[in-house]
């Protein structure tokens, strides 16, 4: 399967040292590129190109620019976070490459929508500020999923939603890829680390497919905290009254784990 084999340790440098050029590079050059105040024509020699950018295009490459920045940052936090857990696959170099883009891309729609009036607190006659309009577009960047859900939840109240037909996930048959009912496609826990602790350790539960869960409990007890990291991980934090035994994960197809997490006491030594 294309991209199912771990990545080396030359393959983490390889990609590790894109990113961290990748992140020097577009600070440069928005740095370079910051919109002149007040906005005017300014002349840039970048590289060895000679350009001449009115005020609106400064500010089109400054959001491009925080945006793809956003992105950079993204992709290095979970980057390393799944070298950390040593869970990191070929299959995800591809979507640590494409974040940047993502990320220019989407900021550059917010800041058309945001100047086109159609969100609170647009404005379409007003010079925009830079610095306001820079850190939007990072943190758009940043948190690109949440920014797609946010926008679609904004314009379903303005366009009619798409109707069922023939290039619906509702409408694939039994057995393939992204059919929800394939037993490959259902939630399943490989480990959960570590196996033992006290009230208040977090525990981390790998597996597949955990995107959609929405709540961990220890036993009957839920837990005091938890999030999905990613659609192979689940952090939650052990609560005071937990006890030992399985861990259960609810959501659209909820599942118990085969390994059992120990609850110690807080002076006892915990096996990692």
């Amino acid at each position: 399967m294309v991209g199912a084999r771990e990545v080396r340790t030359f393959g983490i440098a390889v990609i590790g040292l894109t990113l961290v050029a990748a992140v020097a590079w577009s600070l440069y050059s928005l740095w370079y590129f910051w919109p002149h105040t007040p906005a005017k024509t300014a002349e840039f020699l970048y590289l060895g190109w000679r350009l001449q950018l009115t005020p609106d295009q400064q500010f089109f490459l400054t959001v491009s620019l925080a945006g793809a920045l956003g992105g950079l940052l993204h992709s290095l936090r979970s980057l390393s976070t799944y070298v950390g857990e040593r869970y990191l696959f070929r299959s995800w170099l591809l979507y640590y490459l494409a974040l940047p883009l993502v990320g220019a891309v989407l900021a550059t729609i917010a800041y058309i929508v945001l100047r086109a009036g159609l969100l609170p607190g647009g404005a379409s006659n007003s010079q925009p500020d830079p610095y306001g309009i820079a850190g939007i577009s990072a943190l758009v960047g940043l948190f690109s999923a949440q920014t797609v859900e946010k926008l679609q939840a904004v314009f379903s109240t303005m366009f009619t939603n798409a109707p069922q037909n023939a290039d619906s996930v509702s409408n694939l048959p039994p057995g393939s890829d992204t059919d929800p009912g394939d037993p490959a496609n259902q939630p399943s826990v490989t480990t959960i680390a570590p196996v033992s602790g006290p009230a208040g350790t977090e525990v981390t539960v790998s597996g597949r497919n955990l995107g959609d869960v929405t709540g961990v409990a220890f036993g009957d007890v839920d837990a005091a905290s938890f999030a999905v990291t990613s659609p192979r991980q689940v952090t939650a934090v052990v609560p005071p009254a937990a006890t030992t035994g399985a861990l259960t994960l609810t959501g659209p197809a909820p599942l118990t784990t085969a390994q059992v997490f120990s609850v110690t006491q807080p002076d006892e030594t915990t096996d990692s």
